[in-house]
């Protein structure tokens, strides 16, 4: 399973065993108390702020049929605001862009359908140029190739 496989996994278990309402209720709950001001999501209980957060909350709630204006607020925003001048997405604001947090950014705001907030032809120059001589893929600006940024490199095709 995926690391982003296993957040979703995490979202959609922690809270269980917290009451007795119903799992998509203490999921909501949940996903609101990690909901920063910002308009973006943690990760956990005084977790880092990212766009992998936001892409897995936007994901599970969308999966579980609860994604409504009020966990959807903001975080269209604050993913435009983590796109870099090259065009890829960074996994905070001020951050270097990177091809997971491309890909997480790129689904979230599919999946709140605001794709239009994102520079995309920008952004498609970027992941095109992600493509190194050794016809791998790099996650990042000038470095090395490595396999597994094949597989969120060659995702955003679907995406866009």
């Amino acid at each position: 399973m995926s690391a982003l496989g296993e957040r979703c996994h995490l979202y959609l278990c922690c809270f269980l065993n917290r009451s007795k309402l119903s799992i998509r209720d203490n999921l909501y709950k949940f996903m609101l108390l990690m909901k920063d001001k910002s308009g973006a999501f943690r990760m956990h209980d005084g977790g880092e702020i990212d766009v992998r957060a936001c892409y897995t909350a936007i994901s599970v709630a969308s999966l579980v049929n609860i994604l409504d204006d009020e966990l959807a607020k903001g975080v269209g925003n604050y993913i435009a605001s983590c796109q870099t001048y090259e065009g890829g997405i960074a996994g905070e604001p001020s951050a270097e862009a990177h091809g997971g947090y491309t890909f997480c950014g790129l689904a979230a705001m599919v999946l709140l359908n605001e794709v239009e907030k994102l520079d995309l032809p920008s952004l498609i120059g970027w992941v095109a140029f992600r493509q190194g001589v050794e016809c791998g893929f790099q996650g990042r600006t000038n470095k090395l190739v490595d396999g597994c940024y094949s597989f969120w490199q060659v995702k955003y095709r679907y995406r866009i």
